[in-house]
Parts: structure tokens; sequence; C-alpha cells
């Protein structure tokens, strides 16, 4: 162990005083400097006119490099400064002339004190070499002279003379052209000798004496067109010999006789016509041979050209205008292992060709002239891994043309004319990785069949990884692919002639395989299986990525789930991926151009067969919500189809729109109680019939029709009894008077189904109906009054003074004479109120019942002027809605009596009377309301503001004024009766009024569908406006 540290301490000294103890001379007369980490440079400028300068790099105990410009002297090097370099590998000199004979010494030894030189470069020399220049550099090993004028400057016979160790020389582009005898005298331990792109015409017979030990001789890309045999004499160590790219037409027999150790030879790029048979007798070591690119056709090679080579094992043949070759040519070299006929004319191998090189593993015969294969030719070629046949005429592999080929990976048959290929012809091939026959006529349809499906001649390779079939005319998918193929990873379909695909022939046992299967002329893609194929899984889907783009894919209702699984709308996600990338719709019409990438599953609809009894209409069905669309648009049909056959579809949609009918269909014939969807525009509709409105029915288009109005019926169908949500009546001539009022009542109430609310327009105004209101729909005539008021008029101005007498005293005079029962038709109002039930509503507090039974009603149905009134603990039904019978009480009777007093403020029930009997005087433009001031009501500023408003802006009577009485009966209605039919009709009144109670409950007057909504909404509207 001392042993061994103490050199390695040396080592390790010496090394570090090489490499680290450097540092630039501090008097040294030119610039140095570090540059880089222990690289350091040096400028000596040695002429400052001519800018000559020497530049040294330094990297202490690895480089020197001299490079000189303009020229400078060897003697300004430095200015005599001693650098000690020591040792370095490696020397340079650039651009320089050489130091020569005076100079060469006392730079190297004594200036810069190199030594143990290893590697000595000149580039760019512009001056000859003398021996001198490399006497001071003894142990070199490596010079390279490469890329040097030396054909020009002169090479000494002596030059290496001082070089005894030297191994390697490189004499590349140097133009030499001629080699001195004895150049080699002094080089006996060369080995590598580099003399190619020297422009050699010819070389001489024992130049290369002296080289025992030389193993690399490389003399490629000169100009030599003959050998002499004797020129690589005594070479007995060469390894390697490159003689290529030379103009060479033959060899001698005996050339290479004493290249007994011989293993690589290079005859590639000559212009061999022909070769002796026994060029390589007598190198038994040789194991690579390359020739290729021959400048002329060879047509074939000598019999047993390589035989009895046993440790050949690499040869290369391409490209040489090889016709054919003998039988024997391979004979008992056993140990070939890559072999290469590419790129020549062969038609025919041999039977024999193969049988010696049982160790073969690589045999290429690209782009030649192969038609077919001997059976069994391959038989002993065990051990071949990669067989290259692409770019022959082959037309078919029979049962026993790969035979024996049991370890082979690699298979390439691309760019043949194969159509057939036997079931079986594969089935040695066990161990095949990567299968290759794009560009052929492969239809594989001579195919074995199981219960699992039909399998291709694949079927036996069950090591695939790669299968290329593209350009071919295959049409199926094959079971072996899906099922058995494992371990496959690639399967190119591209270019061939699949039409449609199934989900099940995409169901790989393979994990992330790639299916290629663009540019066919796939129509349909039918993916309807998948989800359950998916969801029948176990463990993790498989992953396969299917590829599908550039096919005229037909986008009809087979490709709805294709869109589906784009859309992912699939309920089970499957682990196969597809992808379309910039695949259009080739068809249908309607679909054409389109991306697929881009579809809506929903959008998708395909033609189907006739699917109702009127020929000329379009039945297309729509997958996504199973659905028949019957298309009968613009047909100019005068009646609706009889029939409708549905092929199954859950719904229907029919369109009638554009035609000349003149009702709509009978929803009661076959297929019709399956219509959801029912356009009927643009037609010439008068009336719709209740039966229009089936029971599925959802939506239904009646605008640009001819309707003018539509029944109540019908109306109350579709508000109570349909499941239409969206209903069109624009664009007809509705008549808007007062036949109109349930239309009107079912389109405010209804709105929300009425996309068109606001352009369902009158006939004669285009005034939209919904913004009309009952009275504007059904306005009271006003002739009559207008006629009185201008009779009236005319008669106030023929009376003159004595009208204005009169109206400036008209209440005193109107009292008195109704007190007197005078003159009453001047004050009666009969005709109006004709059929009124009740003379007056009484509406009071049940706090103040007392006062309104003995005062008011006592006196007033008793009084000599009997009333009938109607009083709510007498003539109101039971169990009936309160504000329901307000209205009914208020509507119903001449006058309504309000009781105002504290008890009464504080009742909202009072409130609610006050406020309907207040809107019907309004609405009826007349005095019907009389207010009852029953005790002290406080400050009116606190009331209701109606009420406080109405008192504010009328006269009430008060309990307790002198006039109380006279004021209370002027202000009820004027009778005309006589007192003895009052008082029957009192009498009656009161001796039956349960009986006539009953009665309105069992015969109460028939209210229309509009009358109860109008009356509930006036009450919802006097509810809120109590509310705010």
């Amino acid at each position: 162990m001392v042993r061994l540290a103490l050199p390695l301490a040396v080592l390790l000294l010496a090394i570090f005083n090489a490499s680290g103890s450097f540092s630039c001379p501090k008097r040294l007369p030119c610039h140095c400097y570090s540059n880089d980490v222990d690289t350091y440079a040096i400028t000596c400028l040695t002429n400052a006119l001519t800018n000559s300068a020497f530049k040294i790099t330094y990297q202490p105990g690895d480089l020197v490099q001299i490079q000189c410009e303009n020229s400078p002297n060897w003697s300004r090097l430095l200015q005599g400064t001693v650098i000690d370099i020591g040792s370095v590998r490696e020397f340079v000199f650039t651009d320089c002339e050489p130091p020569g004979p005076a100079y060469s010494s006392r730079i190297v030894n004594e200036q810069l004190r190199a030594q143990n030189v290893k590697y000595l470069k000149y580039e760019n020399l512009i001056a000859p070499l003398s021996a001198q220049d490399l006497d001071v550099f003894p142990d070199v090993r490596h010079l390279e002279l490469t890329n040097n004028p030396l054909g020009e400057l002169g090479v000494p016979r002596d030059l290496l003379r001082g070089l005894p160790v030297l191994n390697i020389l490189e004499l590349r582009n140097t133009n030499i052209q001629k080699i001195p005898q004895g150049f080699f005298n002094n080089s006996r331990f060369l080995r590598t000798l580099e003399l190619s792109g020297n422009n050699f015409k010819s070389l001489t017979p024992g130049v290369f004496d002296g080289l025992e030990k030389l193993e690399l001789l490389n003399i490629q890309e000169n100009d030599l067109r003959d050998l002499k045999p004797d020129l690589f004499r005594g070479l007995k160590s060469l390894e390697l010999l490159d003689i290529h790219q030379n103009s060479l037409k033959t060899l001698p027999v005996d050339i290479f006789a004493d290249l007994e150790n011989l293993e690589s030879i290079n005859l590639s790029v000559n212009n061999f016509t022909s070769l002796p048979a026994d060029l390589f007798l007598y190198n038994p070591k040789l194991k690579v041979v390359k020739l290729l690119y021959n400048k002329c056709n060879l047509t074939t090679l000598p019999s047993r050209f390589f035989s009895n080579l046993t440790n050949l094992k690499d040869v290369t043949l391409m490209r040489n205008g090889i016709h054919y070759l003998p039988e024997d040519l391979f004979w008992y070299s056993t140990n070939i292992v890559k072999l290469n006929l590419n790129r020549n004319y062969l038609q025919t191998l041999p039977f024999n060709l193969f049988k010696d090189i049982t160790e073969l593993e690589t045999l290429t015969l690209f782009f030649n002239d192969l038609q077919y294969l001997d059976a069994g030719i391959f038989f002993s070629n065990k051990k071949l891994r990669k067989l290259d046949l692409s770019k022959n005429r082959l037309r078919f592999i029979d049962e026993l043309t790969f035979a024996g080929l049991e370890s082979l990976q690699e298979l390439l048959l691309e760019y043949n004319e194969l159509s057939y290929i036997d079931a079986k012809a594969f089935a040695p091939l066990s161990q095949l990785r990567f299968a290759r026959f794009a560009n052929n006529k492969l239809t594989l349809d001579n195919c074995l069949a199981d219960s699992f499906g039909q399998f291709s001649p694949f079927h036996s390779c069950s090591s695939l990884e790669e299968l290329n079939l593209a350009h071919n005319n295959i049409t199926k998918m094959y079971s072996d692919w899906t099922i058995t193929g494992t371990n496959l990873r690639i399967l190119d379909l591209s270019y061939n002639s699949f039409e449609s695909l199934q989900a099940e022939d995409l169901q790989f046992m393979s994990n992330n395989i790639e299916v290629d299967l663009r540019y066919n002329n796939i129509h349909h893609v039918n993916l309807a299986n998948l989800e359950y194929i998916s969801a029948n899984e176990s463990g993790n889907p498989r992953q396969a990525s299917i590829f599908l783009s550039s096919n005229p894919i037909h986008c009809d209702c087979k490709i709805y789930d294709l869109v589906r699984y784009l859309d992912q709308q699939m309920d089970f996600p499957s682990g196969t991926k597809f992808y379309v990338e910039d695949m259009v719709c080739d068809g249908p019409k309607h679909m054409a151009g389109l991306l697929v990438s881009r579809l809506k599953s929903h959008s998708i609809k395909c033609l189907t067969e006739t699917c109702a009894s009127d020929s000329t209409c379009d039945c297309w069905m729509r997958p996504s919500d199973s659905t028949l669309l019957l298309d009968c648009a613009g047909r100019n049909l005068t009646n609706p189809p009889s029939w409708i056959d549905t092929h199954g579809a859950e719904r229907v949609e029919l369109d009638l729109s554009r035609n000349k009918l003149s009702t709509g269909p009978n929803m009661t014939a076959k297929g019709y109680n399956k219509v959801v969807r029912l356009n009927l525009s643009e037609n010439k509709i008068i009336a719709v019939d209740e039966s229009l409105i089936a029971p599925k029915l959802k939506i239904l288009n009646l605008h640009d029709n001819k309707l003018t109005s539509m029944n109540s019926e019908v109306l109350r169908k579709l508000a109570n009894d349909s499941m239409i949500s969206q209903l069109t009546l624009r664009g007809n001539p509705w008549i808007c008077d007062c036949s109109s009022h349930d239309l009107l009542s079912y389109v405010r109430s209804s709105f929300k189904q009425l996309p068109d609310l606001l352009n369902i327009t009158c006939r004669n105004s285009n005034v939209s109906l919904s913004s009309l209101s009952p009275g504007e729909l059904c306005p009271t005539s006003n002739r009559l009054i207008i006629m009185i008021y201008l009779i009236i008029c005319l008669f106030a101005l023929f009376l003159g003074c004595a009208s204005a007498l009169y109206y400036q005293f008209q209440e005193r005079i109107k009292v008195w004479l109704y007190a007197k029962n005078l003159c009453l038709c001047l004050v009666t109002d009969d005709e109006m109120d004709r059929n009124k039930t009740y003379d007056a509503f009484i509406s009071y507090s049940h706090k103040d019942e007392e006062f309104v039974m003995n005062e008011l009603v006592a006196k007033l149905e008793n009084g000599p002027k009997p009333y009938k009134l109607c009083i709510h603990v007498r003539d109101w039904l039971v169990g009936e809605w309160i504000p329901m019978q307000i209205a009914r009480s208020v509507e119903e009777s001449r006058r309504t009596i309000v009781v105002l007093s504290p008890n009464f403020i504080e009742s909202i029930w009072g409130r609610m009377e006050f406020q309907t009997a207040h809107k019907q005087a309004l609405s009826d433009k007349r005095a019907r309301l009389i207010v009852v001031v029953y005790g002290e009501i406080g400050p009116t500023d606190e009331l209701d503001p109606e009420l406080r408003a109405y008192l504010q802006m009328n006269t009430y009577v008060k309990w307790g004024d002198p006039w109380f009485w006279q004021k209370l009966n002027y202000a009820m209605p004027h009778l005309a009766r006589l007192p003895e039919q009052v008082d029957q009709e009192n009498n009656c009144s009161s001796t039956i009024n349960r009986a006539i109670v009953d009665e309105k409950q069992i015969n109460q007057p028939k209210v229309t569908f509009a009358d109860e909504i109008n009356e509930k909404e006036t009450v919802i509207e006097t509810l809120e406006e109590m509310s705010r």
C-alpha cells in the first residue's frame, strides 16, 4: 500500500505544478491575461508598422497554440523571455511559417521549455515544413497535417525522422499526389495512416514498406485507377482498409494476399465491372465488407465470392446494379449477421442462397425487382430478426414462404404488389413485433373463422406490437386484432376500403392502442352498443385511440352515438377515444359540409321511410328524444294526413305550415295521439275545434291563419285541460268586440304560454288585444245620454231664467216634491236599476247592529215609502266567500248605505264594503253611496285615504240632524211604484225570506267562465288596494 501511495503523491504533485503554479510573468514584454479558468492569452506585438504579432493560448498541461498574424519574426517571440511551460499534451501552430532550423529548438526547448508533447498539429501552413521543425517534438504520437498545401510546398523524404514513436499520421486533403519513397522508413510504430482526398492517381509498390504495425489505412476519395498486386506487401497487421470513392475498375486477384489480419474493407463508390473470385482467399479474419453505390453495374458476383469466410459478419452490397447472385455466394460463411442487398435489380433469389448463413439476424432486400420467393428459402435462418422486402414486386405469400423464421421480429413488405397472403403464412412468426405491409393490394378475404369471428393471416403473431396495413383494400376489422392481439399498440388501416364501423369492431383487448382509420370510405359509425359494452367492462377500461378524420362520413342517425360521445353525453365513459379533427359531413344534403366535431347530439336527424298517408311529406327520425318529425310544410295540402305511422317513436312533431288547410287534423286518428308539437301556421283555418287540443300536445302554432274568434269551450280546455306550454295566435284577423270577452280573459290569464302576446292584434285597429280592458272591448252606449244632455241644454236655453232658478233651488224642490209624493217622475230612477234585487245594502259594524235594526231598518222598511233592504245577517248565504258576497250585495242593490262610526272605521270588512260600493258608483257614474255618520268619528285626517277623499268631495247624512229622515229618503231610490206594491213586496220578503235564501243557494244564475274571472279579479284588486 505504501509503495502504491508514493507514486500517486508524486503524480498529484506534478499535476499541481503543471496546472496550478503558472502565472503571467511580471516583466514579460507582452500582454498576458487569463480569460478563462486555467486559460491564458499572451499577445506579443513584433512590428507596429505591419501589425505583426504572436498570439499564444495556453492551458497548463493541456494545450499550447501559437497563432501568427501578418508573418511575425520568430526572433521577436517573447523578446527572449523564458516561460517554463513544462509537460503539455497538445501543441498547435496556426497560420505560421515553420520556425525552421534556426528557431525551432530555441523556441520549443529554451523559451517555452515544452515537454512530452503527444499531439502536434499545423494549421494553414504558408511555408515548407522541414524535419528540424518536427525534431524538437520527439515524444509526438499523433501528427496532423490535414488541409495544408503540402503538394505545392513540398514534402521532404526525411520529414518524419525525428518522430520515432509516431502512431497516427493524418495527411488528408494535402494534395501531395505522390509519397516520396522511403517516407515511412523511421515510422515503424505507425498504426493509423490517413491519406484520403489527395488526388492520388497511383501508388508505387513499396511505398508502405516498413509499416509492419499499421492497422488502419485510408486511401479513400482519391483518383486511383488501378492498384498494383504488391502494393500492400508487408502490411500483415492491417485490420481496416478503406479504398472507397476512387476510380477502380477491378482488383488483382492476390492484392490482399499479405493482409492476413484484415477485418474490414470498404470498396464502395468505384467503377468495378468485375471482381476476382478469390479476392478474399487469404483474408480469413475478414468481418466487414462494404461494396455499395458502385458507379457501374456489376451485374453479378463471382461464385463463392464470400464463401468460407467464417468470421464474416457484415456484408453490404447496396446499389451495385446486381441482377442475380450465384447460389453458393455465401456458402460456409456461417457467421454472417447482417446482409444488405438493397437497391439492386434482383428478380429472383436462388433457393440455397441463405442455407449456410445460420447466424443471420438482419436481411434487407429493399428496392429490388423480386416477384416471388421460393417456399422455404429462409428455412435455415432461424435467428433472423429483421427482414426487409419493401419496394419489390411480390404478389403473394404462400404457406411456407417464411418457414423457419421463428425469431423474426420485424417484417417489412411495404410497396409491393401483394394481393394474397395464405391464411397460415405467418404461423411460424410467433415472435413478430413489427409488420409493415403498407401500399399493397391486400384484402385479407381468405381468412379463417371461429366462434369469435374472422381471423387475419396475422392471428399467429401473438407478440405483434405494430401492424401497418395502410394503402390497401381491407374492408373489415378482424378479431385477432381486437381479441387476441393483446400486445398490439399501433394498427394503421388508413387509406383502405372500410365503409362502416360498429362499436364491436373497436373493442380492443390491447391497452393503449392507436388505430388509424383515416382516409377510408367510412360512411357510417354506429356506436349504439358502446355504452352497454363500457358498462359491462370489469376494472379500468382499456384505452384505445381511434383516428377517423378524412372519411366521407354520412351524418345520419347512425352517427348519433358518435356525436353523443364527442358531446360527452354518454352515461358510461368509454376508454375508447375518437379523434375526428377536421372530418366533415359528406351527407345527407342538409348536413353536408358541417364539422363533425361541432355537431350536437340533439341536432341529429335522418330521413326514414314513408310515415303518413300523404306520401309528399318527409319523415325524419330524431334519435335524441325518439321523435318522429313529419314535415308536410309547403306541400299545397288541402287536407291533413289521415294517419301517421310512428315507426316506434315515442313522440311526433307535425309541421303542416304553409298549406291550404281550412281545418286542423283529426287528433283521434292513428298516430296522432303521440303528437306533441303541431304547426298549423300560414294556412286558411277559420275555426278551432275542441278536439284539436289533444292530451299530449305541448306546442300549437296557429299564427297567420284566418281566425276571427275562439269559442269558450276551446278556451276553457286550453286553460284547464291541456298540456300546451306554447301557443301562437298572431297574424289572425281577431274581432275585438263583446263576443271576444272570453278570449281576452284567456290571453290575460295565460300570457306565459303566448310568446307572441303583444302581436295578437284586432282586425280593424291593429291594437294589441292584451292591451284592451273589458270596458274598451265592450263599451256601454253613450248615445242616449248625449241626446238627453242636448235636449236639457236646449230646454235650459229656452227656459232661461226659469231653469236657472230651478237649478238654484232644485235640491229643496226635489226633497219637498218627493216628501209630498208629487211629480215623482222628476225624481225616480227606475229604468237603470229596474233589475236590481234590493233598494239598498246596509254596510255597518256588528257593534252598531242595535242602531241599524231598531232605527234604520225599522223605519225604512216600514215607513210611508217602504224599501227593500239587504242585511248580511239576514240575506247572505251561509258558507259563501265573504268578499264575493260583498261584491254581489253591492251589485244587486240600488244604493249602499254605509253607517260610518268609530266601530266601522276599525272593521276591515266595512272598509271593503265601502270600497266596493264606491268603485261600483264610479263605474256606473251615479250616486249610489249614502254615508250615514253615526257618532263621533274624530278628525278626518286619520281616516282611510279613499274614505277621507269621499267625505271631502261629497255630502253625507248625520244622525241627529233634524232633516235626517228627509235627506235619507231623498238619497234613497226614487220609486215610482205604489206603496201597496212595496208593502206587498216587503211582506212577501219578510214571510218567505228564508225560502228566497234557500232558492238562491239552489238556483243561482249561471255564471260564465269570463264572469268568474272578472269577478275574482275585481275582488283581488280591491283587497290589493286595501292592503296598500
